[in-house]
C-alpha cells in the first residue's frame, strides 16, 4: 500500500492530526492549526462515554488529572483504565483551543467497558504500536539512535521552529510506515471502526472542516477507513454488570515511564519545562539545569563551579555532535555522567537519581470544586464526618476501645482494605498473630494526603458504598489467593469490617483453597486462624454463622491427611510443633471434628520408626494428653529413641505438647535420668544441646519441681549415700570441669 499524500491536504473536509501522547510539540502545533483553520469541530481520541461530562474538563483543575473508567463484569472480574492529561498533552490543548474558539469538542474512542480484558492496557493513551514497530527499530539502527523516545525527540521535539506543514508531512509518513510493517491488533481495529463511524456522524452534522486528533498509529488507518466506507461491527458487551467513569487526580510520578507508565513521553517534569519555557520564549536548558543543580545540592552532592562549567561544555558539545537544535534531555544526562561520575554508572547512582527526580517532576493534580464524584467518594466522606474520622493536614492519632467503638473500627478497616490513602493502623490488639490481647483496643494514624481523593475515586470500581466496596475488594483478593492461610486471614478481615453478608461467598473460596492446598503448614496455620475466630467471638461475632464449623471440620481433615503423608521434614521444628498444637487444640475445643481419625494418625505417626524424633515425641505427647496413650506407652516410645542424637529431639516434641503432664510423671523423669546416666562422656556431650533445648519449655519454678523429684529418686535408689564416698564426688567434679571447659570452648558460656 502506497502513502496517499491527500491526507496532508489542509483544505480537506477532515484533517487528521497524528500525535504522540503527552508531546509538547503536538500540543503546540494543534493550537496553531486549530487557530489557523478554525474547524467546525474537534474530535479527540478519548472515551466517548465521557462526552456527557466533557464540560467538567473545563473546570479550573490543577493538572495532571485523568479520566478514570471502570467496569464490573458478570464473571466478577473488574478492570479499570486511565486517560491522563497534563498541560502539554495534545488532547488537553485540543480541548482548550476548542473552548477558546467556541467550537464543539468530542471524544470518539470506543468506551473502555466495551473492550476491557485482562490483557487490555490500563493506560489508554499508550504508544505500544509505535514503540514495538519494526520500522522504528530499523530507523533507530540507521540513525544510531536508541529507542522510540530518543527518535521522536530527534525527529519532532527538539527543533523549536518545526512548522505545522512539516510536522504533518513527517509524522504522517513516519506513522504510516510504522503501521504498514505491523499488523494492528483486533482491539485497535475495533477502536478504529468505532472512531471512523463517529467521524462520519460528525461529517453529517457539521458543514465546516473537522479536525481529528488521535494517536499517530491510528491516523492513516482512520483516513483509509473513511475512504473505503467500511461499516461498524457490533461492539455491545452484555457481560457488563456495572460501569462508571469519572475524573481523578493524577501525578507526574505516575505519568513517568521510568515508574511503570507505558504511554507517551518519559520524564514529564522535563517536558513540562519544555512546554512552559517555549510558551514563554525562554531558555529550556538554563531552567532545567538550575533545578538539577539545586536538587543535587539538596542531596548533599557537591557540585563546584568547575563542575558546572564542565557539564555545560559537555552538554553543548554533545548537542552539537548529535545535531540537536538545542541542548536536550539526554544531552544533560550524558554530560553529568561524563563530567561527574567516575565509578560504575547505575540507575541508582545518587547523581542520576537526583537528575531523574527533576526530570520526573513533582506536580500532583487536584480536582476543582464542582467535579462530579462517584457515589463511593461521597459515602466515605459522609461516614468519616459522621464518626469524627475526617483526615486533616495535621495528622492525628485515634485510639479506639473496640468494645465501645466497634463501628468506627469497622469503617477504618474498610478503608484499609480499599487502600484509601491516609489511614494506617499503628497499634493495638492483633487478632492475626494473637498479640497484645490483654486490652481490646486499636490505634490509627489519620492524616490528609494529596492522594486521598484519588484513592477513593479509584476504589469506586468495587462499589458505591464503603461496605460494599470493601466486600468486593476482599472477594477479589480471595480469588487471587494461592494459599488457604491467606484466605483465612481475609475471613478475619471480613469480621473486622463487620461484613456479615460476605462470609458465605468467602467461605466458598476458602473451602476451594483448602481442598486444593497440599502444603501442611499453610493448612494448619489456616486452621489456627479459623479456630481462633471460632473460639473468640466477643468482638468478631463469627460464631453467629454456623458455616464456620463445617469449614473447621474440612480444614482439620485436610491437615490430618497431609500430616500422615508429610514424610520427614527438616529445619521446620517449631512450625511442626505449632501445627500439632493446633490440631490438638482443635480436637479439644471442637467436638464436631474427627477425634478418632486424629488419634489414628497420631498413633501411626508416633510408631513410625522412620519419622523424625521431634514429631514422634509431639504425637505421643498429644495422645498422652487425650488419654489415648498410657504412661507405659510413652516410656516404651522413649526407649526407642535412646540414641544421644535422638533423645533430646524426642523430648523437645514431648515437652512442647505435654508439658504439664510430664511434670506429674515421676516415672518418665526417672527413665530419662537413667538413660542419660548410661551415656559415656562423648555421648553425653553429643546429647546435651538438644536436651538443654527440650528443658527450656519449663519455667524456672517447674525446673525446680523436676529437680526435687529427681533428688528424691536419687536418695531412694542410691546404694551408698552420696556423701560417704569421695571417689564418685571426685569423678563428678572432674566431669563437671571438663564439661565447663567444653562449653566455654564452643562459646556457650553463660547458658548454664
Amino acid at each position: 500500500m502506497d502513502f496517499d499524500t491527500s491526507i496532508l491536504n489542509l483544505d480537506a473536509k477532515v484533517i487528521f492530526f497524528p500525535v504522540r501522547h503527552h508531546s509538547p510539540v503536538c500540543a503546540r502545533l494543534i493550537r496553531e492549526l486549530a487557530t489557523q483553520i478554525r474547524p467546525a469541530a474537534i474530535l479527540i481520541e478519548g472515551p466517548a462515554d465521557f462526552n456527557h461530562q466533557i464540560d467538567q474538563l473545563y473546570l479550573p483543575h490543577q493538572l495532571p488529572i485523568a479520566i478514570y473508567s471502570y467496569a464490573h463484569f458478570a464473571d466478577n472480574t473488574r478492570y479499570a483504565a486511565f486517560y491522563p492529561y497534563c498541560v502539554y498533552s495534545p488532547e488537553w490543548q485540543a480541548l482548550q483551543i476548542a473552548k477558546a474558539l467556541e467550537i464543539p469538542a468530542k471524544f470518539i474512542d470506543l468506551p473502555w467497558s466495551k473492550m476491557a480484558t485482562a490483557k487490555t492496557a490500563n493506560h489508554r493513551y499508550h504508544d505500544r504500536g509505535l514503540r514495538q514497530s519494526q520500522y522504528v527499530q530499523l530507523i533507530c539502527e540507521k540513525l544510531g539512535i536508541e529507542g522510540l523516545d530518543h527518535l521522536w525527540d530527534h525527529l519532532f521535539e527538539i527543533d523549536p521552529t518545526l512548522s505545522v506543514e512539516t510536522y504533518l508531512d513527517r509524522a504522517h509518513q513516519f506513522c504510516f510506515h510504522c503501521r504498514s510493517l505491523d499488523e494492528a491488533s483486533l482491539e485497535d481495529q475495533r477502536r478504529e471502526a468505532f472512531m471512523a463511524e463517529r467521524i462520519r456522524q460528525a461529517m453529517a452534522v457539521y458543514s465546516g472542516q473537522i479536525l481529528v486528533v488521535t494517536g499517530g498509529f491510528h491516523s492513516y488507518a482512520l483516513y483509509a477507513r473513511l475512504a473505503q466506507g467500511s461499516e461498524l461491527e457490533d461492539i455491545s458487551n452484555e457481560a457488563i454488570v456495572q460501569q462508571g467513569i469519572a475524573l481523578t487526580p493524577f501525578s507526574y510520578d505516575r505519568l513517568d515511564s521510568l515508574t511503570g507508565y507505558d504511554a507517551g513521553m518519559p520524564n514529564p517534569g522535563f517536558y513540562h519545562q519544555v512546554w512552559h519555557h517555549r510558551t514563554q520564549g525562554t531558555s529550556i536548558y538554563r531552567a532545567v539545569f538550575t533545578e538539577i543543580v539545586i536538587a543535587l545540592r539538596s542531596h548533599r552532592q557537591l557540585v563546584s563551579a568547575a563542575d558546572l562549567i564542565a557539564i555545560e561544555s559537555a552538554a553543548y558539545a554533545l548537542a552539537t555532535l548529535r545535531n540537536h537544535a538545542e541542548i536536550w534531555r539526554q544531552d544533560i544526562i550524558d554530560a553529568i555522567v561524563t563530567s561527574l561520575i567516575k565509578e560504575e554508572v547505575t540507575t541508582t547512582h545518587p547523581l542520576l537519581r537526583a537528575v531523574h527526580e527533576v526530570f520526573r517532576g513533582s506536580e500532583r493534580g487536584q480536582l476543582a470544586a464542582g467535579s462530579s464524584l462517584p457515589p463511593l467518594v461521597q459515602d466515605i466522606k459522609q461516614q468519616l464526618k459522621q464518626h469524627n474520622l475526617e483526615p486533616h493536614h495535621i495528622g492525628k492519632i485515634v485510639r479506639l476501645n473496640l468494645l465501645e467503638e466497634s463501628t468506627r473500627s469497622q469503617i477504618l478497616h474498610q478503608l484499609r482494605i480499599l487502600q484509601i490513602t491516609g489511614f494506617n493502623r499503628t497499634g493495638g490488639i492483633d487478632f492475626a498473630s494473637r498479640q497484645e490481647m490483654a486490652i481490646q483496643w486499636e490505634e490509627w494514624s489519620i492524616a490528609w494526603s494529596p492522594a486521598f481523593e484519588g484513592s477513593c475515586i479509584e476504589a469506586s470500581i468495587y462499589g458505591s458504598t464503603a461496605l460494599e466496596a470493601a466486600e468486593m475488594r476482599l472477594l477479589e483478593i480471595a480469588k487471587k489467593s494461592e494459599h488457604s492461610e491467606t484466605a483465612a486471614l481475609l475471613l478475619l478481615d471480613a469480621c473486622l469490617m463487620g461484613v456479615q453478608s460476605l462470609i458465605r461467598p468467602l467461605y466458598q473460596q476458602l473451602l476451594t483453597l483448602i481442598q486444593s492446598d497440599s502444603h501442611f503448614f499453610t493448612v494448619t496455620r489456616a486452621l489456627t486462624h479459623l479456630l481462633y475466630l471460632y473460639c473468640y467471638d466477643e468482638q468478631l461475632k463469627i460464631t453467629e454463622n454456623a458455616d464456620i464449623e463445617s469449614l473447621i471440620e474440612v480444614t482439620f481433615s485436610r491437615a490430618l491427611w497431609l500430616l500422615e503423608s508429610l514424610g520427614q521434614v527438616r529445619d521446620q521444628d517449631q512450625p511442626l510443633l505449632d501445627a500439632v498444637k493446633t490440631l490438638l487444640e482443635t480436637t479439644r475445643r471442637c467436638t464436631f471434628v474427627d477425634r478418632a481419625g486424629f488419634v489414628g494418625v497420631l498413633t501411626r505417626t508416633s510408631q513410625d520408626q522412620t519419622q523424625i524424633p521431634i514429631l514422634r515425641g509431639a504425637t505421643i505427647g498429644a495422645l498422652w494428653i487425650l488419654d489415648e496413650a498410657s504412661t507405659e506407652c510413652v516410656l516404651v516410645d522413649l526407649g526407642h529413641v535412646s540414641h544421644p542424637d535422638h533423645l533430646g529431639d524426642f523430648l523437645t516434641g514431648l515437652f512442647s505438647i505435654a508439658r504439664e503432664i510430664v511434670q506429674r510423671s515421676s516415672r518418665l523423669l526417672e527413665q530419662i535420668d537413667q538413660m542419660v546416666a548410661q551415656f559415656d562422656e562423648d555421648a553425653f556431650l553429643e546429647a546435651l544441646p538438644a536436651l538443654r533445648l527440650a528443658f527450656t519449655y519449663f519455667t524456672p519454678r517447674e525446673k525446680h519441681i523436676l529437680s526435687q523429684s529427681l533428688v528424691e529418686f536419687w536418695n531412694v535408689t542410691a546404694a551408698v549415700p552420696l556423701e560417704s564416698s569421695a571417689v564418685p564426688l571426685a569423678r563428678a567434679k572432674a566431669l563437671e570441669s571438663r564439661l565447663k571447659s567444653t562449653i566455654e570452648h564452643y562459646g556457650l558460656r553463660g547458658l548454664y
